[in-house]
């Protein structure tokens, strides 16, 4: 959906950014993108520069009304260059592979932005290194946002066409209500019913919560990134040969990993958050640049250790009921629920989220889980630019795991609050899971053998 105004209204996932922007250190999406080909700055810089003139919303300043806030769209072009000025550095001696270069990128994850002032994206060129960090606040874009940028990105340096991107209606309604319209109680009455039937299924769940130290703060985050040992080529056939995705082997690998260092003490379930884009969802002119993505918890349970394929089977059975909301639209109570919120304004919604951070009532699942999935096709712009490696990471209130793919090798990256875990034990947590992924298969394969001896010396 298009829009003509100059200024945009925040829908509710972009109003709850912009209040947490005000309680943490910062509330962005950093992608550390290495290239494979050779740059110059002038090069990086003018093409960021045409990135700005792609993508409107790159080009806002939040401005307070009367009773909220929204976001202004600048169209003179000394304000901008202005501003741009501000948001691309270009930074020296920082090896990718040294202590110095990790420090400074958590240094720049957890670098606040002024949105009043300045716009809502930073870019730092490492040119020795063919890197860039790109800092763009989660209230301008979600994770397609960001890869629809990176994808412009590639192609105006391969000397490609590229479109400029309409402002778009920030609504997530089209995606989340069924139309005509009028309808909308009975589908919000009937969510209400799914959602209280999933709340009163899970009521007696004890979730495993990984932090070390509970604090009553929202404090900075750190960040461990992995290259993982076992590729593509290793891990597909080894979820096939089980008869499920690689995305389900990836779930259960992961819940196995708690399970496997967290005793029965800590709790019988672990609980993933996953996100979904609705823009597949909407009826028509689905929407490029912006944020609209909703979520879901996936529950894995200890009781089902034993049978690695049992929790596959339990967790695809989540999964496939979770899209199936999507798809029928079957989520519009609890994103209700949440708009609702957004209508007793950006103090109150603050005092109540650091109320729930001190009597730790803030629901955060074991982890949140994102497969960005193959990135491939950033790649296939041409040959004049090349990307080597997307390392993505968001700062939250809990463990995050991003996982991206690009010729076939892994990535992992896990953010985490820096005062709620230890370093040590979030690297060894990465190399565990890793480990869980090369032996899954062979776990089901010998818990199948067993099982069959046993029920041959019974007979």
């Amino acid at each position: 959906m298009q829009t003509d105004s100059k200024y945009l209204k925040l829908n509710k996932s972009e109003f709850l950014y912009l209040v947490v922007e005000d309680l943490a250190p910062s509330v962005s999406q950093m992608i550390t993108l290495r290239l494979a080909t050779v740059h110059s700055e002038e090069e990086i810089r003018s093409a960021f520069r045409h990135i700005m003139d792609l993508y409107p919303k790159l080009r806002t300043i939040v401005e307070p009304t009367l009773f909220s806030q929204r976001l202004k769209v600048i169209s003179d072009e000394i304000h901008i260059n202005a501003l741009f000025d501000d948001a691309f550095k270009i930074k020296r001696d920082l090896p990718f592979d040294s202590q110095a270069f990790k420090d400074y990128q958590n240094e720049f994850l957890n670098e606040s932005f002024t949105l009043q002032q300045a716009l809502p994206i930073k870019i730092r060129f490492l040119p020795e290194e063919n890197i860039l960090l790109i800092s763009v606040h989660h209230m301008t874009c979600d994770g397609v946002g960001w890869i629809n940028m990176v994808s412009s990105l590639m192609a105006h340096l391969n000397g490609k066409e590229t479109i400029a991107q309409a402002l778009e209606d920030p609504s997530m309604v089209p995606g989340v209500f069924q139309k005509p319209y009028i309808t909308a109680p009975i589908q919000v009455f009937k969510s209400w019913k799914l959602l209280s039937a999933e709340n009163k299924k899970a009521a007696h769940d004890k979730i495993i919560s990984p932090a070390e130290t509970k604090t009553d703060f929202i404090g900075s985050v750190s960040m461990k990134h992995r290259y993982l040992q076992n590729e593509l080529t290793d891990l597909k056939p080894k979820a096939k040969s089980m008869g499920y995705s690689l995305n389900i082997y990836f779930l259960t690998a992961l819940a196995r990993s708690f399970f496997e260092r967290y005793g029965e003490e800590h709790g019988d379930t672990v609980s993933i958050r996953l996100s979904y884009d609705l823009r597949p969802y909407f009826d028509k002119d689905a929407p490029v640049f912006g944020n609209y993505v909703t979520t879901s918890i996936l529950r894995a349970y200890r009781k089902d250790m034993g049978s690695p394929q049992r929790m596959m089977e339990n967790l695809q059975n989540q999964l496939t009921n979770a899209i199936d909301r999507l798809k029928h639209k079957k989520l519009s109570y609890p994103w209700l629920l949440d708009k609702a919120f957004t209508l007793i304004g950006k103090k109150l919604y603050s005092l109540g989220i650091l109320a729930g951070k001190r009597k730790d009532t803030i629901p955060v699942p074991t982890i949140h889980f994102s497969t960005v999935g193959s990135l491939d096709f950033l790649n296939k712009a041409g040959e004049k630019a090349q990307v080597r490696d997307v390392i993505a990471t968001v700062p939250t209130f809990g463990m995050f795991m991003t996982l991206c793919n690009i010729n076939g090798v892994f990535n992992v990256n896990l953010s985490y609050p820096s005062a709620e875990f230890s370093d040590d034990r979030m690297e060894s947590f990465i190399s565990e899971f890793d480990q869980e992924l090369g032996s899954l298969a062979s776990m089901e394969s010998e818990t199948v053998i067993e099982t069959t001896e046993r029920e041959a010396t019974t007979a």
